[in-house]
């Protein structure tokens, strides 16, 4: 596993557990947005050990209940299994964050019971999810046919997850929001992210200012939605 940074301890990653979250290096797409732009290359080397990481987690063993895994893209990690496995031969709860991009290995973790939680970004409507990922149009139609799969696999297996969007000012709209309900369905647990322009790939987002809190629980209002 490339792993290139990790948190101790959090309260707001893993919905009501407190756990250990770790930060895979490496992501197939380049959202102009993206708040961990150091993460984006697949060419870097991890800078910790599995070892390393796995020592940590058994140092807080009394503190957290679960890991988050996050990116990056974690489904990425040709290794991801054999790590999960380590995580839950510890009896810890496991979440994933991912773009939905690899249903081929979403699919295998969770038929292999080891994921307990999977958070799913869906990025903005169809037409403009090439300006959300910052990939060309047809490149992106090829990930959106293996997005939709990932959907399709977590509504159909036994496991808990939620989609989620960061509403982006331009990228995402509240017409984008609702388009998107209907997309995932009525039924599906939905989360809005506000933005963040602290850290940011492109510059050009650096200086878009997040929509004020207000219009964004308007939003999880309007698509039955909840704002964390």
């Amino acid at each position: 596993m490339k792993i290139s940074g990790y948190l101790g301890f959090s309260l707001i990653d893993y919905p009501g557990i407190p756990s250990f979250v770790i930060f895979t290096q490496g992501c197939n797409f380049r959202c102009p947005f993206c708040h961990n732009p150091e993460l984006i290359s697949q060419r870097k080397k991890g800078q910790y050990s599995e070892e390393f990481i796995l020592e940590e987690i058994d140092r807080r063993r009394k503190l957290i209940k679960g890991v988050v895994i996050t990116g990056g893209e974690p489904t990425l990690q040709e290794d991801l299994p054999s790590f999960l496995f380590k995580l839950k031969k510890r009896r810890l709860l496991v979440k994933l964050d991912t773009n939905g991009s690899n249903p081929k290995m979403l699919v295998e973790i969770i038929k292999s019971k080891l994921l307990d939680y999977v958070a799913m970004d869906f990025k903005t409507s169809i037409p403009k999810y090439h300006k959300a990922i910052g990939l060309s149009e047809r490149e992106t139609s090829k990930y959106l046919k293996n997005i939709f799969e990932s959907l399709r696999i977590l509504k159909e297996n036994n496991v808990r997850f939620e989609i989620r969007t960061t509403v982006v000012p331009e990228i995402v709209e509240e017409e984008d929001l609702i388009e998107i309900r209907k997309t995932i369905g009525e039924d599906v647990p939905y989360v809005l992210q506000p933005f963040k322009n602290d850290k940011t790939l492109s510059y050009e987002f650096k200086n878009k200012n997040p929509y004020p809190n207000e219009l964004l629980e308007k939003y999880a209002f309007t698509v039955k939605g909840k704002l964390r």
